[in-house]
This record gives structure tokens, C-alpha cells and sequence, in this order.
């Protein structure tokens, strides 16, 4: 068996497909992927430890997988306390979302405040996982062309306006989440 460095270890790419962070452990359904572990994500626990990783990835997956709360659960019980949690996917204006119909899910700037404390959403305690919200970004991260540029700046800034009133009107394609993953020592 291959021993891996360290560093490599640390980061998790769930549902990695054939695109697999360089350096990560991928996990994926699929036996043909990149992935180093082939695993039903909607088959629990993960077969992870207990906060064994520094980072973890999910690239478009979230919306194919049945219940979010336990997949937010399994994250944040392999996370370490203070891991980075990058989340895409299509956002709910995306007629890609609609499209696929493996989608169950369909996702806004406020869908993981069930699990942040101090949002008005947490209040609910769909789980006992907690995370910091970092930040949420719709639309693509680095347009070339100035007037997009310009209108995901303001889409971004004013975000819950944006999705109440214009996001059917302008969609932007892809939501993106950075959050930290919050433990009681």
C-alpha cells in the first residue's frame, strides 16, 4: 500500500468524479472516477474517523443526496474543529439545477444558517453540527467581462435582496459556501 504524505491527507473531496483535488482523498459512487474511495454518500457513516480532516470539498454533490442534515452531520463529524468547508453547486435560479433530474435539493445564500448559531434559521436545530459562516458567493468567481463583473458585485453584496426579488429575472448559475466547522473543545 502507497503511504501518503501528511498534507495530502487532510483534505477530503467528496464526489470527486473524474476531477479530483491534486493531493486529496477523493470519495465517489462512481467505481470509474478518480476517487480513491468508492462510497455511497448516502450510506452513513462515512468511513472516516472522527475529525480526521483539515478540509473538505463538495463539488456538486450535495444536491444529488437525500438528506442534507445527516450529510452536514457526517461532515462536520470527520471534520477537525476549525476545518474549511467549500461547498458548490447549482444555485436555486440555475435552470441547471431544474434540468438534471438527479437534483433533490436546491440551494440559497441561507440554507446551511440551520446551522450557524446566531442566524434566525438556527433557531430550528435540524442537528447539533454548528459551522461559521465565511462567506457565500454567487455566480462564477472571477468574470473577465466588467459589467458581469460589476452586477455580482452587487448581486453579492446585496444577496437576500438579490434572491427575493431578481434572481429569476438575472440567475446567476452556481452558489459557492465557505464555512468553518465550529466544535466544543
Amino acid at each position: 500500500m502507497k503511504k501518503r504524505k501528511r498534507a495530502e491527507k487532510q483534505t477530503l473531496h467528496l464526489g470527486c468524479g473524474m476531477s479530483k483535488i491534486p493531493g486529496s482523498t477523493g470519495v465517489d459512487i462512481n467505481p470509474e472516477s478518480a476517487a480513491d474511495i468508492t462510497h455511497d454518500l448516502n450510506t452513513f457513516p462515512y468511513p472516516f474517523r472522527d475529525n480526521q480532516f483539515e478540509r473538505i470539498v463538495a463539488e456538486n454533490i450535495l444536491e444529488h443526496l437525500d438528506d442534507i442534515p445527516k450529510v452536514i452531520e457526517e461532515i462536520h463529524r470527520i471534520a477537525k474543529h476549525g476545518a474549511k468547508i467549500i461547498i458548490s453547486m447549482g444555485h436555486f435560479s440555475s435552470v441547471d439545477s431544474f434540468t438534471d433530474p438527479t437534483h433533490k435539493h436546491f440551494f440559497t445564500s441561507r440554507t446551511f444558517d440551520y446551522f450557524i448559531p446566531g442566524t434566525d434559521l438556527y433557531k430550528y436545530h435540524y442537528s447539533k453540527a454548528t459551522f461559521k459562516k465565511h462567506n457565500v458567493w454567487v455566480g462564477p468567481r472571477n468574470p473577465t467581462n466588467p459589467l458581469l463583473k460589476l452586477m455580482l458585485t452587487l448581486i453579492n453584496k446585496y444577496l437576500i435582496f438579490y434572491e427575493k426579488r431578481f434572481a429569476f429575472i438575472f440567475p446567476v448559475g452556481v452558489i459557492t459556501f465557505d464555512l468553518e466547522v465550529i466544535k466544543e473543545k
